[in-house]
């Protein structure tokens, strides 16, 4: 593929994460990036991935709010893309391209819980444990890690096959 072409496909994926995190901010935790970003990842490879989950953080959070944690958002969403071409790769049925989205999403999730808290003082257990206990004194009745694990892989999973059954796969990246 051409680079112009490469360019415009990173540019389509990450204007659709963007868009898509802005608009379902009054949501926490569930929001295209992941998926998107996954799926680049899954259709054009690591660098396609990495450059969408990177740009679609970074971008987003300029309107959302920059801060420290920018960098490390920004970052291990693009790892969640990379990890989308190795779901690629090795991903042979339904189930194990799930979990293997889970993981990614959980270890994104486990990451930008504990890095950005170091800046601030707090514990890295308290970090995780805020992912996993719902916190209703701030008015979340849900726990946030889980609910933008399972969402992101499932909408991730819905968009893989999506494009296998209708045969997209060669069609969307050549």
């Amino acid at each position: 593929m051409n680079s112009s072409r490469k360019v415009a496909y990173i540019s389509v994926f990450t204007s659709l994460a963007v868009v898509g995190r802005l608009s379902m901010t009054i949501l926490p935790n569930i929001a295209p990036v992941a998926p998107l970003s996954l799926l680049a990842g899954y259709l054009g490879g690591v660098y396609t991935g990495f450059a969408v989950g990177f740009l679609s953080m970074l971008i987003s959070d300029m309107y959302i709010g920059i801060g420290p944690w920018t960098f490390f958002t920004s970052f291990f969403m693009g790892i969640v893309g990379m990890f989308g071409a190795f779901i690629a790769r090795i991903a042979s049925d339904r189930t194990l391209t799930f979990a293997l989205s889970y993981i990614a999403v959980l270890l994104y999730d486990v990451g930008t819980s504990i890095f950005p808290m170091i800046f601030f003082g707090v514990p890295p257990l308290i970090a995780i444990l805020n992912l996993f206990l719902p916190i209703s004194f701030i008015g979340i009745p849900y726990p946030m890690g889980p609910v933008h694990e399972f969402s992101s892989s499932l909408i991730f999973l819905t968009l893989v096959k999506l494009i296998n059954r209708f045969g997209l796969r060669g069609v969307v990246y050549g």
